[in-house]
């Protein structure tokens, strides 16, 4: 079984199993929901969840985007 029958692809193992790949899958998702605080944000809309079976907005979350957003230039000093 060559490493292309496997899954893997430029050495990341691409299989099904192991914590590399849950935690891959959980900094996915976090960097979907910050990416989609951080659109919410930038449109004035809330973000939209669904849970039990319902439908629901709240505001986006500062400290989600916060990381995203680039921090403004600082001042250099003359020394």
């Amino acid at each position: 079984m060559t490493s292309n029958d496997r899954g893997s692809t430029d050495g990341l193992d691409t299989s099904l199993g192991g914590e590399n790949w849950v935690q891959g899958v959980l900094d996915a998702l976090t960097r979907a929901a910050k990416q989609a605080h951080l659109i919410a944000y930038q449109t004035g809309s809330g973000v939209a969840y669904r849970r039990n079976g319902k439908f629901g907005v709240y505001a986006p979350d500062p400290a989600m985007y916060e990381d995203l957003i680039p921090p403004p230039f600082a001042e250099q000093s003359d020394s």
